[in-house]
């Protein structure tokens, strides 16, 4: 059964329980109603009838009496009248006997009353001012409740019925629109997950479905970036740096660029480096790449690639930067120093190398299908990752020959030769601030990284940078 056809039907239900309560409760006030009216129409008839024979019996007429008697009887049918004189004598009008509890009662009521005990009979004493003449009952049958009563069951059912299936039909209606949204939105739906997102959904109105259309309108949007940035960029590293790119239309196929590179890599993770359980060490990487890549970000670069239990960044690409070298110098500096104070204050058991290079590389997409990626490639990468993976030192990492680019504001700190594993020798430094400004910018980035780190130590786990 249809959805559409459940309302209806629960619907009509409802309507129904509701009126037939309402019934109940009006039948129950219109015979209260019913039976003190006619309570107040026998009391007043037995006043009308007690003050008509007032005189006529003062004066003892009785043939006046029975004939005003009679009239009444004639212009209220129906009605049976008990007289009764001050001498006791008793006089009897119409065809039904007069009960026993009416014509023994002892003391009249001086205002028309029921009879207790006799449904329908009304006495009153008939005085003239305090003599009294006599006393008379009557009894008025008037109207059958039970004719009344289904008078009102029959119309208040009908009105029920008749507002049920309004209801119903309304419910039927609604329950169809909102069937046909549904299923508009469910075909999107289909077609989104398909794969096609060029299904968008029609906003007519200002109501409910037309806010969650265009809110459905816009996320099929949101989608179909998002599948053009992972179609052009692969998994990106920086996803906003590639959004900005994109919505400018900057990228540019296969090129060529001068860049700086920061390689990091940990040492021993596979022997005895990492203290605890694997995933304590992975908790702690985590913890530690993520600070990295925001020191990365106050400098301008961004993180390239996850390697293993390695990071390389790069500076310079894809936007243009001014004095990429030194801005790399000084982000590889702040990983050297933030890594000096993880471990000097037990925050980390992980120890990393550092290394730096200059030069040119490629630019263009790797991989197949959903892992291909826009990345760069070339010697001063394959340098870098070296010179992280084979110096025993714990500062910034680079060949002797980066100073001539570096300029004043930096200092080497000799290491000697050393064989990397292509089998090359080369002379290597260690890169050292040369000037307070830069040690005072490099020191106030650590700063700011660990104030931020401060508030809650866990939130790098669900850091959507992360590893």
């Amino acid at each position: 059964m249809s959805l559409r056809w459940v309302w209806s039907m629960l619907a009509f239900m409802i309507v129904v329980v509701v009126g037939a309560v309402m019934m109940v409760s009006i039948n129950s006030i219109e015979q209260q109603t019913w039976e003190s009216g006619e309570r107040d129409q026998g009391s007043l008839l037995a006043t009308l009838l007690a003050d008509e024979l007032k005189v006529p019996m003062m004066a003892n007429s009785r043939a006046e009496v029975d004939t005003l008697i009679q009239l009444f009887m004639q212009r209220v049918p129906d009605v049976q009248v008990y007289l009764q004189w001050s001498n006791g004598e008793e006089e009897h009008f119409g065809d039904l006997a007069t009960p026993a509890v009416v014509s023994g009662m002892k003391a009249f009521p001086s205002v028309a009353a029921p009879v207790a005990g006799a449904a329908q009979w009304y006495a009153v004493s008939v005085r003239y001012n305090t003599a009294s003449l006599g006393a008379l009952a009557l009894y008025n049958p008037g109207k059958a409740w039970a004719g009344y009563a289904d008078q009102i069951k029959w119309r208040l059912g009908g009105v029920a019925v008749l507002m049920a299936l309004m209801t119903s039909l309304l419910a039927f209606v609604m329950g169809g629109r909102v069937r046909g949204q549904l299923r508009l939105l469910a075909r999107a739906s289909k077609r989104i997950a398909s794969g096609d997102f060029s299904a968008h959904l029609p906003v007519r109105s200002t109501d409910e479905f037309g806010r969650a259309f265009h809110q459905f309108n816009q996320m099929v949007s949101a989608l179909e970036q998002r599948e053009k940035l992972h179609d052009l960029y692969g998994s990106y590293q920086r996803p906003q740096l590639v959004a900005d790119e994109y919505d400018r239309n900057a990228h540019r196929m296969e090129k060529r660029k001068e860049v700086a590179v920061v390689a990091i890599d940990v040492v021993d993770y596979n022997g005895n480096g990492v203290a605890g359980s694997q995933e304590d060490a992975l908790h702690t990487l985590n913890r530690c790449f993520t600070l990295f890549q925001h020191v990365a970000h106050e400098f301008g670069g961004h993180v390239d690639r996850f390697a293993g239990d390695g990071m390389v960044m790069v500076f310079n690409h894809p936007f243009d930067l001014k004095c990429y070298e030194n801005q790399a110098a000084k982000a590889g500096m702040a990983i050297v120093e933030i890594c000096k104070r993880l471990e000097s204050e037990g925050g980390s058991s992980v120890r990393f190398r550092v290394g730096f290079a200059l030069g040119e590389v490629m630019i263009g997409y790797l991989g197949v299908g959903r892992r291909k990626q826009l990345t760069i490639a070339g010697a001063p990468v394959a340098l870098a990752i070296q010179l992280a993976g084979i110096v025993e030192a714990d500062g910034l990492v680079a060949l002797q020959g980066t100073m001539l680019a570096l300029g004043h504001g930096f200092r080497p700190k000799e290491l000697g030769s050393r064989i990397l594993p292509d089998g090359s020798e080369v002379r290597c430094i260690t890169v050292l601030p040369g000037e307070l400004y830069v040690e005072q910018e490099v020191a106030a980035v650590v700063e700011k990284q660990f104030q931020q780190m401060a508030p809650a130590a866990g939130q790098y786990e669900d850091d959507d940078e992360g590893w």
